[in-house]
């Protein structure tokens, strides 16, 4: 079987990967560079420079230094060659792994002619295939009034081209990635403005966490308006200047937007492939668009923008293809952001799990009552989990705090199995350690928790 993937990132990739293992012979086709955003401009670029300023930052705040330590600065051209290494280190190996396994790798734009045959603009040649997957992704969002011009309204594709650190950032749009560019930047030493349309910000995670995180804003004296909306904008030769709905004027170097994606459809436009209200690919729970046999994985079907998901759509999408009958689960996904502290969460927010008709209890326990969180100077944020109190099965958790990224997976191991809470809570937690708050949230569903303190 001859199996053509258009897209070469999280979802394109995998696909392909998935598509060969089974035995079938597969064509990867992508336009720009192998790993799609995530590798190239989202996830590890982000992560590599908030790690890299991150330790800067700790061991500003430790007391074991020389006081003269506070005045050193940041070398944007030296972080970003960090940034850089890792990145083709990565790609170099991605590129490595695709070309081993007999994937065969077409750089090119595409089209996609029939349901069995695509178009390769580069050379002008036609592909025929068996099946075909669609994994063009997504790319920066844009509103009116302000168009990206690459200098100065820039998008968070433009951020990387930045040559110095400006003094101040304005950034539209206080969802994961503008929380995650607003702690870069005010490690970076630029004053941060935060605009978000919405009531506050991270409106789409549990209510506790976005206070958490607007508290540790402040702290931080990272400026945010939030529940506003943009009425004028004026560019002056040195700055810009937004008027807000609040009446509020805010001054800064640059502006960058972060409000969403769009998608990437345009391989597909004169295709008969049926299109949400967003432009998104609609597919079915296999991946399968309306058409037999093509698919759509990833960001461009607009279920779940996260990588982690287009992995396991790419999977699905790959296996279906050559035959199998799968479905995709969405119910237990997890969920991580990495600004000020990290946020996670998996499962029902406290207010879906109430809408759903479930009776909940719920345990919260605070990073600042475990001793690893004091040990490695971070105390702020908790762990909450929400729990059904009829069956006692754990419904959805919480996190924001140090590692919550990485602590997060236990519950989603719970939510998935339908753990028990009152099993959950006997397990014995290696001490001292972080994920000793998760064993106490559990615990003080049933009021056990023995070193609980008020936040």
């Amino acid at each position: 079987m001859k199996l053509t993937v258009i897209g070469g990132g999280p979802a394109g990739y995998v696909s392909a990967l998935t598509a060969k293992r089974l035995g079938a012979e597969v064509l990867l086709i992508e336009k720009d560079e192998l790993g799609g955003t995530c590798l190239n401009r989202g996830c590890i670029p982000t992560k590599t420079i908030i790690a890299s300023l991150e330790q800067l930052d700790k061991i500003k705040k430790q007391y074991f230094y020389q006081k003269s330590l506070k005045d050193v600065s940041v070398d944007l051209s030296i972080l970003m060659e960090r940034k850089n290494s890792v990145v083709e280190t990565q790609k170099k190996g991605l590129t490595t792994l695709l070309k081993e396994r007999g994937v065969k790798i077409i750089h090119s734009e595409a089209e996609l002619i029939n349901p069995k045959k695509v178009f390769l603009k580069q050379n002008n040649e036609k592909i025929q295939s068996d099946r075909i997957i669609i994994a063009t992704g997504s790319r920066p969002a844009q509103i009116p009034m302000l168009n990206f011009d690459g200098e100065r309204i820039l998008s968070s594709d433009d951020i990387w081209n930045l040559k110095s650190i400006p003094e101040s950032i304005t950034i539209i749009g206080a969802g994961a990635i503008g929380c995650e560019f607003a702690w870069i930047f005010h490690l970076l030493g630029s004053r941060v403005t935060i605009i978000e349309l919405m009531p506050r910000v991270l409106p789409m995670e549990d209510e506790e966490i976005s206070k958490t995180l607007e508290r540790l804003f402040k702290k931080r004296k990272i400026e945010f308006y939030t529940g506003v909306k943009i009425e004028d904008l004026k560019i002056f030769e040195n700055s810009i200047e937004l008027t807000i709905s609040n009446g509020k004027k805010v001054i800064s170097d640059i502006i960058l937007v972060s409000v969403g994606r769009a998608y990437n459809t345009e391989c597909i436009k004169d295709s008969e492939i049926k299109l949400g209200k967003k432009n998104e690919i609609l597919v079915d729970e296999s991946m399968q668009t309306n058409i037999e046999g093509i698919y759509a994985a990833g960001d461009v079907n607009g279920k779940w923008l996260l990588a982690h998901v287009a992995y396991t759509e790419g999977e699905i999408a790959a296996k279906n293809a050559i035959g199998s009958n799968e479905k995709m689960d969405y119910s237990v996904i997890p969920s991580t952001i990495f600004s000020v502290s990290e946020v996670a969460s998996v499962g029902l927010k406290e207010t879906e799990a109430i809408e759903r008709g479930f009776k909940i209890k719920k345990g919260v326990f605070a990073f600042r009552s475990v001793g690893k969180a004091h040990a490695i100077g971070e105390i702020d944020g908790f762990t909450k989990i929400i729990l059904d109190e009829e069956t006692d099965t754990i419904l959805g958790s919480h996190i924001i705090g140090p590692k919550a990224s990485e602590l997060i997976h236990e519950l989603s191991i719970a939510i998935k199995f339908k753990l028990k809470g009152k099993e959950f809570k006997d397990l014995i937690y290696s001490h001292p350690t972080l994920s000793e708050c998760i064993g106490e949230a559990v615990r003080d569903i049933y009021g056990e928790a023995i070193h609980k303190i008020d936040r």
